[in-house]
């Protein structure tokens, strides 16, 4: 299963792959905020978002025991979450068997919506993996290797007319864990495929990929992009100049001494 985007309820695909047949897993799963699509302006593309607690758990538990049974061994796997349902995706993958290695902290330097409660600027990438896990990608000069990436989100000025998804996750970000954890030829899988912005930056980069939606509207705009997406298209690192994402900045080397510090300090003034 190579190069496809299936549509179908993940819970029904994933017991269809072969065990150890994937060498990554990457994907951004509901995250139970409680919203759900209606017709106003603002969530018109929005998915159904709020399953009761115990069959979010329930459908996270399931989830993980495929993940873990068609990852190859000395593999990773990556999952998207926010701080709500953090500890629910934490407790299924080391429940299926995953080892926990580390929670990365994306801030996505432009906040989001809920003002009242502190604006949401970060969200998690959870990185687990399967036996022992070997990098694919030593020696970038970013700030990939650390467990906080500083990388703008996206500002989208899709119209309601134009079908889309709300909750896209930018390619400088998708980037990091394909090329820290798989290689050309590998495959990528995303169960929560939406419209398959995971798959299109894997294609970019030269990686095999199989994606899983649900959601009829969601699966045309993914197959639609990927036709348009050629192998060689390689996705940006990083989007916006140091100025504007401090990304840029980190990969600068640190002067050694106060009086170097000081003049690097001037001199990016």
């Amino acid at each position: 299963m190579h190069n496809r985007m299936i549509l179908a309820d993940c819970r029904d695909a994933l017991p269809k792959i072969p065990s150890d047949s994937v060498d990554l897993v990457l994907t951004d799963p509901p995250y139970n905020t409680g919203l759900k699509a209606s017709n106003s302006t603002r969530l018109t593309h929005f998915f159904d978002d709020a399953l009761p607690a115990d069959e979010y758990r329930a459908l996270a538990r399931e989830v993980c025991r495929e993940l873990f049974r068609v990852l190859r061994e000395d593999r990773a796997a990556y999952v998207f979450m926010n701080w709500k349902s953090l500890g629910v995706w934490l407790d299924a993958l080391a429940g299926a068997g995953f080892r926990l290695k580390n929670a990365i902290v994306w801030d996505k330097v432009v906040q989001g919506l809920n003002y009242q409660n502190y604006a949401y600027t970060h969200e998690f990438l959870i990185f687990a993996v399967k036996g022992q896990f070997h990098p694919r990608n030593r020696g970038l000069e970013d700030d990939a290797w650390h467990d906080l990436w500083h990388i703008r989100r996206e500002l989208r000025q899709t119209t309601a007319a134009v079908e889309h998804h709300e909750t896209v996750k930018p390619e400088a970000v998708l980037r990091r864990p394909i090329e820290h954890a798989s290689e050309p030829g590998d495959l990528v899988l995303d169960p929560f495929a939406g419209t398959g912005t995971t798959c299109v930056v894997a294609k970019k980069l030269g990686r095999h990929f199989l994606g899983i939606e649900r959601e009829s509207r969601y699966h045309a705009v993914a197959v639609a992009e990927l036709t348009r997406t050629r192998p060689d298209a390689a996705p940006a690192r990083c989007g916006r100049t140091w100025r504007e994402t401090p990304c840029e900045a980190i990969r600068r080397p640190r002067p050694r001494t106060r009086r170097a510090s000081r003049r690097a300090w001037k001199a990016h003034r």
